[in-house]
């Protein structure tokens, strides 16, 4: 384990403060192993065939509930329909009964509006839901024009840009930005960066 001993960096395993090294004593700095981007494919393919099959069982399982969940909220707004024709008509009960049934189709349709912007790599659905909503891009069906959408809010798609993960002063990785400061410059002048 590594300490600081009378203001010098130590190792034990060296059992010599790093400040007392020659250069020829020093080891090259090992570089950290690229990490490779896990992509389901590769990974899943991967599985021994008893994880895959356990996999496979699962997401069944998930696609199950999910379709009987929308079945389900399909059929509440269709009872709801039903019972508000055979209240009153123009009572308080039938008002709030539509009012129920128009807040469970409206709830599938915007399960439905994530699901496919998630698709179209929407990048904002929240802000992409709204916009749909107030600029009436969804059709009979409900389907949103993403073309259209696209071509409107380009902003709303694509890949959200990662900052590069350079913390700067005290790394060994070159300051973020394009010129590097005097920190820098001094550090690798003392071998301390690259």
């Amino acid at each position: 384990m590594n300490i600081f001993k009378k203001g010098l960096y130590y190792s034990p395993a060296d059992d010599k403060p790093e400040g007392d090294q020659k250069p020829e004593d020093k080891k090259p700095a090992e570089k950290p192993a690229e990490v490779e981007e896990v992509k389901w494919e590769t990974w899943h393919d991967a599985l021994p065939e008893p994880a895959k099959k356990l996999v496979a069982d699962h997401v069944s399982g998930l696609k199950t509930a999910l379709a009987s969940e929308r079945d389900a909220r399909g059929t509440a707004e269709e009872d709801l329909r039903k019972v508000a024709a055979d209240l009153e008509k123009g009572s308080d009960a039938q008002k709030k009964v539509l009012k129920l049934a128009d807040d469970v189709a409206a709830g599938d349709r915007k399960a439905d509006f994530y699901e496919d912007a998630h698709k179209a790599s929407v990048t904002n659905l929240k802000l992409a839901f709204h916009i749909a909503t107030t600029e009436d891009l969804f059709d009979k069906r409900g389907i949103v024009d993403f073309e259209k959408m696209k071509k409107d809010y380009p902003e709303l798609f694509g890949k959200k840009k990662i900052p590069d993960g350079s913390a700067g002063d005290g790394t060994d990785g070159k300051p973020p930005g394009g010129e590097p400061d005097m920190n820098y410059l001094i550090r690798r002048k003392a071998g301390r960066v690259k």
